[in-house]
């Protein structure tokens, strides 16, 4: 915590606004580029929290459970579960099929292969997620999956934008140390030959 302090004091102090007359036109230019960089990285917090906002917004339709997008019913297993193909679906145990039959609460019945739990046998029960139409698909997300990607995305836009404008700065940076490692070059080169010129007597 202290060495953050000493670097933030160090920061300040290298990129205030100040009359110093050691400052040269390329470290008030270095210090304005900072102060950009600083207000657009502060600034960018707003589309951050907008994208935030509409993965959280896609995320709570994920999360709903109704007739129409889907809801839970019970099947009855005709067979035991085999280990064959992968079938995706949570709850189950990846790579375990069975035909099972299931009932909408329409009377409608269904039959299909599903992913079941590992061992499962025939006669055996197992609640499934289906869509309106009675085929099987994905349990509802949980909250918890929504607020997450809603932050990882909010987050990603920050530290985007956040690389893109520190990348510009030390592109910048580079810029301007060459012209003063020329500038200090030439300095240096004057202040010598003023030494070696011989005194008038």
């Amino acid at each position: 915590m202290r060495s953050l302090a000493r670097w933030t004091a160090r920061c300040v102090r290298r990129y205030r606004f100040d009359h110093n007359p050691l400052r040269r036109r390329s470290d008030r230019i270095e210090a304005v580029a900072v102060l950009l960089t600083l207000l657009v990285l502060v600034a960018s917090v707003w589309p951050a929290l907008l994208a935030g906002r509409m993965v959280y917004q896609r995320g709570l339709t994920a999360e709903r459970v109704d007739p129409e997008v889907r809801q839970q019913v019970t099947a009855v297993l005709l067979e035991n579960g085999t280990a064959t193909n992968p079938v995706p679906s949570q709850g189950a145990v990846i790579g375990v099929k069975a035909k099972a039959r299931w009932y909408m609460p329409d009377g409608s019945v269904h039959q299909g292969v599903v992913a079941v739990p590992a061992h499962a046998k025939a006669g055996s029960s197992l609640e499934m997620w289906v869509d309106a139409h009675g085929t099987p698909t994905t349990a509802p997300r949980t909250h918890a999956q929504t607020v997450a990607d809603a932050v990882v995305a909010g987050f990603g836009v920050v530290a985007g934008i956040g690389g893109l404008l520190f990348l510009n700065l030390a592109l910048l940076r580079w810029m301007l140390d060459r012209r003063r490692y020329v500038e200090w070059e030439k300095e240096w080169t004057a202040v010598h030959d003023r030494w070696r010129r011989p005194r008038q007597p």
